[in-house]
């Protein structure tokens, strides 16, 4: 994939956690995302297991495009 800000080609890789991985417009206590205010849910982690999504990274821009 190719930066979206530099054009440079970026590196393929992930973002791991033992928790679910959500977008959520602020950080709160509780890691559960409100759909009511657009927030949802990247990836679970399976049982005994770790969650993580596909990213691609410009270490020129540091910047990091995730797709879901």
């Amino acid at each position: 994939m190719m930066c979206p800000y530099c054009g440079k080609g970026m590196e393929k890789g992930v973002i791991e956690s033992s928790e679910p991985i959500n977008f959520m417009k602020e950080v709160r206590f509780m890691n559960r995302p409100k759909e009511s205010k657009g927030e949802f849910n990247l990836a679970t982690p399976p049982l005994a297991g770790r969650s993580y999504v596909e990213v691609y990274l410009c270490r020129d821009c540091r910047k990091i495009v995730i797709d879901y």
